[in-house]
């Protein structure tokens, strides 16, 4: 600011001259009763004063007669750049008039210079300009700091596409609804989807109806608490691919508040450990089998050879007593073999089977549970056997695997019906299992045979049994079909070559004792007996003294018939399998050890023929085996050649005995 006087408008000009004279500046402020009303210029003044007769003519003249046509006059509260576009911006000799700053009264607080706002606009616009550089710097520096975040995100985004893409799991983003808004190829694959398809869809949708809270209750437990430790397992719905087990881990995204779910196929992992568990099962079964069938065969043995010795001292009538006694114990002996058979058959021994024999023991191994689901049976078969070569327990297990199914098929109904029929067509025996069931649906039934595939619900089936017996069929030269109505059953057919020449089926039945004879054998020689059962000890004893005529030991352990070998001449020993303290095996190792000559006069007794390390020993050694429960036509099929080879030193004796 220059200065703040100011003149009366009404001055005269002869003082308003004098002022300017005394004064360094060029404007005075006109005011009047304190306002500002105008401004005064020097070089007016002169003008009217400095002419021929101006003096004389303008001396007493008011100051505002001098006053400058267009002053410009601001407030206080007038912003800078107003004041200096207006002041700067005249075109003709006002531009260089000062500037009149007044208070909002009006009043006069100073003149400014034109020149000094010349000066100030200058700095300012230095000012600016700096202020531009400055930004302009910033700029560039803020792209290029942009362009660096574009191109990091843009790597970070191809990485998220291949890591989400080709991740080996399938990933998907859900909502708090189980709405999927985006996954990867890998989950669209496991859920049966096209990639392409775009529609949104829900994973609640897909899963089991009894599922659907739970999966509910666990996104919601994302939101309230964050992500929740560990995976979750949900069977899914999914159209032909049937229903598969999937395993969920889930992680909540707060950003976005979605919830980034991990899926996994845990279908044939789980059919696997089942499968694994089974095995694990099944050896126990096996133990607990083999236990329970050599007790069962220790008992059944003295029964069944006891009644055979009644019937040599019994009358008509009692021997018809003796001959129920004994088809009794023949048919539990038959069913306890099929128990072993089932926990752990034998495989490898292709033979004749009579397929409508075999189809009758797969349904009396069944008739408890076929009784318990009340189901009308109807079995046909023709007159003349269907004589098939196969491995025996192979060709049951499939049969069996068959009738199983169709009970579950058949679970629902309130009056099953299972037909099992057995024929000959062409070269081929074939049998058709029909059942009433619920049936297969057509989209699934191309894949029956498939492995882990299964339309039973969760731990109802591990989805392998189909596919095992086309496999066993197929094995054999056959095949296996099925035709099926969903709600009116399923019918499975399988044929199998006829066995290229007639011979005589293999039969695992005992033939009955009935003749009646004497025989003389080993007369007083000595024969050892090793068995710890009490009862089975004293019925060997007395079937080897009536059957042969032997002087017989008898001893409960192998350490004792150990003792006993070694200073009696025996022709024969007879021992059992599984003892206390020394089994059978250990005993012959030991017993041929220390009389090499018994090694081929040495008979087993078993009541679980099975039995692994009986089933090693008789690879490698030739040792006739008795299996309990036993007749005395068996036991003298058995011990006779052995004892026979005695010759001339046997003695005559009196004693009957079937033959």
């Amino acid at each position: 600011m220059h200065h703040h006087e100011a003149l009366a408008h009404d001055m005269p000009l002869e003082d308003v001259h004098r002022l300017f004279r005394e004064r360094a500046v060029d404007f005075f402020a006109l005011v009047r009763d304190g306002r500002v009303t105008g401004l005064c210029s020097r070089t007016r003044v002169g003008f009217l004063l400095g002419s021929r007769f101006g003096f004389a003519l303008n001396s007493r003249s008011p100051a505002h007669s001098a006053q400058v046509a267009h002053p410009l006059v601001f407030t206080s509260t007038t912003p800078l750049r107003p004041i200096l576009d207006q002041a700067l911006g005249r075109p003709t000799e006002e531009f260089h008039e000062d500037v009149v700053l007044v208070d909002e009264a009006h009043r006069l607080i100073g003149l400014i210079p034109v020149q000094a706002l010349a000066r100030l606009q200058t700095r300012l616009v230095g000012e600016q300009i700096t202020a531009l550089r400055d930004q302009h710097e910033a700029a560039r520096l803020q792209n290029l700091e942009l362009f660096q975040s574009n191109h990091a995100l843009r790597q970070a985004q191809g990485l998220y596409r291949a890591l989400f893409e080709s991740n080996a799991t399938g990933v998907a983003l859900l909502d708090l609804h189980g709405e999927v808004q985006a996954h990867n190829q890998r989950l669209a694959e496991l859920l049966g989807r096209s990639q392409a398809d775009e529609r949104q869809f829900s994973l609640v949708a897909l899963i089991t109806e009894r599922e659907h809270m739970a999966f509910r209750q666990l996104l919601l437990a994302h939101e309230a608490q964050g992500p929740v430790p560990g995976a979750r397992e949900f069977h899914f719905e999914l159209g032909e691919r049937g229903t598969r087990l999937l395993r969920i881990s889930m992680g909540w995204i707060r950003e976005t508040s979605q919830i980034c779910a991990c899926v996994d196929d845990m279908t044939e992992q789980r059919a696997i450990e089942r499968h694994l568990q089974g095995q694990e099962k099944q050896l126990l079964l096996d133990t607990l089998v083999g236990g329970i069938a050599h007790e069962l065969n220790n008992k059944l043995t003295p029964v069944l050879g006891f009644a055979q010795l009644l019937d040599l001292e019994a009358s008509e009538r009692g021997r018809g007593y003796v001959g129920y006694i004994s088809r009794s114990v023949i048919e539990a002996a038959s069913i306890i073999r099929q128990l072993l058979q089932l926990s752990k058959p034998e495989t490898g021994q292709p033979q004749l089977v009579n397929l409508g024999s075999l189809v009758e023991e797969s349904v009396t191994m069944l008739k408890f549970q076929l009784r318990e689901a009340r189901v009308a049976l109807h079995t046909q078969s023709p007159p003349e056997p269907v004589i098939i070569f196969a491995d025996p327990s192979q060709l049951k297990q499939v049969v069996m695997n068959l009738i199983i199914n169709a009970l579950h098929a058949m679970a629902r109904n309130t009056r099953p019906r299972l037909a099992l029929t057995v024929s000959r067509k062409g070269g081929f025996g074939c049998l058709e299992v029909s059942d009433n069931g619920s049936g297969i649906a057509p989209e699934v039934i191309e894949r029956i045979f498939d492995p882990f595939f299964t339309t039973k619900g969760p731990d109802k089936g591990s989805g392998l049994g189909l596919s095992i017996c086309q496999s066993l069929v197929r094995s054999l030269g056959g095949k296996i079909t099925v035709n099926s109505t969903p709600g009116c059953g399923a019918r499975f057919s399988v044929s199998l070559p006829l066995a290229a020449s007639d011979g005589a089926a293999t039969t695992h039945s005992a033939a009955p004792f009935a003749a009646r004879a004497r025989v003389d054998l080993a007369a007083g020689q000595r024969v050892l007996v090793v068995e710890d059962d009490d009862v089975v000890r004293k019925f060997l004893q007395e079937a080897l003294r009536a059957g042969f005529g032997c002087r017989v030991d008898a001893v409960v352990d192998g350490a004792e018939a150990l003792q006993r070998a070694a200073v009696q001449p025996y022709v024969l020993v007879i021992s059992d399998v599984r003892m206390p303290g020394m089994n059978g095996p250990e005993f012959y190792r030991r017993l041929c050890e220390l009389r090499s000559e018994l090694a081929g006069r040495f008979v087993f007794v078993t009541g679980h023929e099975g039995e692994d390390t009986l089933v090693e020993l008789m690879g490698q050694v030739e040792v006739p085996l008795l299996a309990k429960p036993f007749t005395m036509q068996r036991l003298h099929e058995i011990c006779g050649p052995i004892l026979g080879r005695t010759g001339g030193e046997a003695r005559s004796s009196n004693c009957m005995v079937s033959a």
